[in-house]
């Protein structure tokens, strides 16, 4: 269990600055699309919401950089035989802390967006790591 001390805290560090740097990029991604002089789109349009912002593709490389994240740390850190419990440990221990960190970088920010960005953090954050460790177990 000493060795979850070591990679959490790494994982975490880790997984959130992936995070910050992709939703950087979804940002950017915006601007772009307003200076190019596009209407906003309307409030019912998700859809178009969506590709304003990137969000599919940044999800995505989100996702493939938590999984190496996790994967690198398995393979580094972790052993096999510590048991599914503690694969499952760690993937919800910075899951749980890296959505805590988002939440509350987002607090001067709405309810839904604080929602929603803990969301885009743990979902991918929670397969990726779980797909992590599991090709890890199969691997080893």
């Amino acid at each position: 269990m000493e060795v979850l001390f070591m990679i959490v805290p790494v994982g975490v560090v880790l997984s959130v600055v992936s995070f910050l740097f992709f939703e950087k990029r979804s940002i950017q991604a915006k601007k772009l699309k307003e200076s190019q002089g596009l209407p906003p789109p309307s409030v019912a349009d998700f859809y178009e919401k969506f590709k304003r912002y990137d969000t599919i593709p940044n999800t995505i490389g989100f996702f493939l950089a938590s999984y190496a994240i996790s994967f690198i740390l398995a393979t580094v850190n972790h052993d096999p035989s510590y048991g599914i419990l503690h694969a499952l440990s760690y993937i919800f221990s910075t899951t749980f802390i890296g959505s805590m960190i988002i939440f509350i970088m987002k607090m001067k920010k709405n309810l839904l967006v604080q929602v929603f960005a803990g969301f885009l953090y743990g979902a991918p954050h929670i397969l990726a790591s779980a797909l992590a460790f599991l090709t890890r177990y199969i691997v080893s």
